[in-house]
């Protein structure tokens, strides 16, 4: 045996929200060797971007460094979204060729993202941007600011229904929300003067009313007597109706359409909802 070599490969990639730059940086930590194992070198270092991409910028060259114990390598290289669609995935990855002065073959290693880069320009009124597809995203709800709609929203999830530890999906594309709205919030349930019906799980995902099934509920609180809506029911299963004041819903509801916008949270993506 020659000797070996014992080290970490790290693969980091980045982008933002409102931009379709995408980073991907590849850093190689050598912590031990034996034998003959410190005289391992890198031939080449190519990156890759297969999908809508191209790259930009100059590459950091590893080519000719030694892999010594106790020496960190990295390299970056950034690409540019060129896709023409609404959305495209892209997958980063990295092409490593080693050698060694006793050893007639290189020896190559590929190391992969951990997550598709999707990219996509399907909001008009933002610029395009990037996300890492893997990542989970939440919207957060102040108590203070939204202390009837929080309450709702609270109890609803104590009752078991998902949003908090299980994922909230968008609607896919020619589903309504109207569908899933007029069946938690049908017009027969009185609204008080200033008030408004707020739904749960929201009428924007996959699990509102009409197409996640099940029965309603309510809660104390809500100001709805009708029987189809008893208080109290418990289940992952279903849907919840609740009266709140109307300026407050309508802020809630704006919020939770710019942070689909800002966290590019799109048809059939998944979130989650956490009350602050």
């Amino acid at each position: 045996m020659l000797g070996t070599l014992t080290g970490t490969a790290y693969v980091y990639q980045y982008s933002a929200t409102n931009q379709t730059r995408i980073g991907n940086q590849l850093t190689l930590v050598t912590s031990k060797t034996s034998g003959t194992g410190n005289q391992f070198s890198i031939v080449g270092n190519t990156p890759k971007c297969s999908g809508s991409c191209s790259r930009t910028g100059a590459l950091t060259s590893l080519a000719g460094k030694a892999l010594k114990a106790g020496k960190t390598l990295s390299a970056e290289s950034y690409y540019n979204w060129a896709g023409k669609s609404a959305r495209t995935n892209q997958n980063l990855s990295w092409n490593l060729t080693i050698k060694h002065p006793r050893v007639a073959q290189v020896l190559p290693f590929n190391y992969a993202g951990a997550s598709p880069v999707r990219c996509d320009r399907e909001y008009k009124s933002i610029s395009a941007g990037c996300i890492m597809t893997k990542g989970q995203v939440a919207i957060g709800y102040d108590r203070a600011s939204h202390p009837n709609f929080a309450k709702h929203v609270t109890d609803a999830q104590k009752s078991g229904l998902p949003g908090k530890s299980t994922a909230l999906k968008r609607l896919k594309p020619g589903q309504s929300s109207a569908k899933n709205r007029s069946k938690a919030c049908p017009s027969r349930l009185k609204r008080p003067s200033g008030y408004s019906c707020d739904e749960y799980p929201f009428a924007s995902t996959q699990q509102g009313a009409y197409y996640g099934g099940g029965t309603g509920r309510t809660f104390s609180q809500c100001k709805i007597s009708d029987k189809a809506y008893p208080v109290g029911a418990k289940g992952g299963k279903g849907y919840s109706a609740c009266m709140i004041p109307q300026k407050e819903n309508s802020a809630a509801g704006s919020e939770l359409s710019k942070f689909f916008k800002e966290s590019r949270v799109l048809t059939g993506d998944s979130f989650f909802v956490q009350i602050l």
